[in-house]
Parts: structure tokens; sequence; C-alpha cells
């Protein structure tokens, strides 16, 4: 429980720096934390897993079987769209952290989180089935890459706030909190991912 608290309160404060860095407000915690102590400590995770990444609870973290579940969907749809498997794995685990069934608040929904107007627009008849979800999620990220010319930032900030926000930002990682945000949580899982396989 201890742990778990921790790495709440981890995550808060990751969350806090980056919108503080990225806004020109300034984002003030409410005051000091509340600690829990509980006398049964908690198994460390095995050795093997994945590092932890700032802004994602470690409970969040995809294990070696979740990574391996889906990798050969995500090879053949990142060879048909030239997009890095490393890339697509990296916003899967920040999107839905391996759940087909995810579904946000907004609406999007499954492993790389379609929004119901894009996944009619892509023709996707079962958001939730893991195939079409990745098939359609690369093929976006594969098409705003060609986009951005390769610009991988650009290219996922358009994928969380959609192409024309990049663009009426000036090229840039537009200022809304959410996307300042999920950038630097995304590559931070794509490192993660590419320093397991080294």
């Amino acid at each position: 429980m201890l742990i778990a608290r921790l790495r709440v309160l981890m995550c808060a404060a990751f969350a806090a720096a980056v919108v503080q860095a990225h806004s020109p407000v300034v984002v003030v915690p409410p005051g000091p934390p509340e600690i829990i102590v509980e006398a049964a400590p908690q198994p460390e995770p095995p050795a093997a897993s994945v590092a932890a990444v700032p802004g994602l609870p470690e409970v969040l973290r995809p294990s070696n079987e979740e990574l391996r579940r889906y990798a050969a969907i995500i090879r053949g749809a990142s060879r048909a769209h030239g997009v890095e498997g490393d890339l697509v794995q990296a916003v899967i685990w920040a999107e839905s952290s391996y759940n087909p069934d995810a579904l946000s608040p907004a609406g999007a929904a499954g492993l790389m989180q379609l929004m119901p107007q894009t996944a009619e627009r892509y023709g996707v008849r079962n958001v939730f089935d893991p195939e079409e979800n990745i098939r359609t999620g690369v093929k976006i990220l594969g098409e705003l890459l060609v986009q951005f010319d390769g610009d991988v930032e650009l290219t996922l900030a358009a994928y969380n706030a959609g192409p024309n926000a990049v663009i009426r930002a000036g090229n840039r990682i537009p200022p809304q909190a959410e996307t300042a945000a999920y950038v630097p949580r995304v590559l931070a899982c794509y490192h993660r991912l590419q320093a397991r396989r080294a």
C-alpha cells in the first residue's frame, strides 16, 4: 500500500512538473502529502520487466507477455505503414496500458484509443478488436509521420490533439496541458522499451 501510495504521489508530482514546465500558469500543490505506513512490505516487480516511466504508475507497466501478445500485429502494421514497432508499443503503453477494452471519458477506445469519429472515418467495424485497432492506429501514426516530416514529437502531439492543433500552434506541440504531458510520457515509454532491448 505504501509503495502504491508513493507511486501515485510521484506521478502527481511528475504531471505537475510537466504542466508547470509547459505552461505560464504556476501549479501550487495543495499541501504536504499524506503518507500512510503499513507493516506488510509489497513485493518488488520482477527484474525482467520494463522499467517504470515517470507519469505512469508502475502497476500499469506492461509485462513481457503483454509486449509479446500483440507483437505480430504490430510488426505487420509497422512494416506496412513505416512506423517503428517500439513507437507503436510506446503509444499503446501510454494510451491504454495494453487493455484492449480501455475506454476513456472522451470516448477514445481500445489499445490505441481511437476516437469514434476517427474509427468511423477509417472504417473500423469493432474498435475493441486488437488487430483492427492497432492497424488503424499505426496507419494514422504513419500518415502523421509523413505529414510532419518524420518529427516524432509533432506526430505524437498530433495523435493526441489532432494535426490541426499542431498546425495552429505553428508546427509545435500545442499548449494544451494534456498534450504537453502526453508527448514526453510516450517518449519515456519509447526510450524504456529501447533500453530494454539493449
